[in-house]
């Protein structure tokens, strides 16, 4: 009985305003999003200095890559 009372949504006190459960979920829901959008930023640089450093190693095989960089 008490678990089935919690689940009834309430009126928002203002009409501008969402529910206060929905406001809890959507704090919750830009959390996770943040997570996630962090964890791709941190990959795709990882992927992008492993790219650069493959394109480095490549072009110095075959002679094209003369500059400093490449030659660590």
């Amino acid at each position: 009985m008490r678990k089935r009372l919690f689940c009834i949504a309430k009126q928002p006190l203002l009409p501008c305003k969402t529910y206060a459960f929905a406001m809890q979920n959507n704090r919750f829901c830009n959390a996770l999003v943040a997570s996630e959008l962090w964890n791709r930023r941190v990959a795709e640089k990882y992927l992008h200095t492993y790219c650069l450093l493959f394109a480095c190693l490549h072009f110095q095989c075959r002679g094209i890559c003369t500059d400093f960089h490449c030659a660590k």
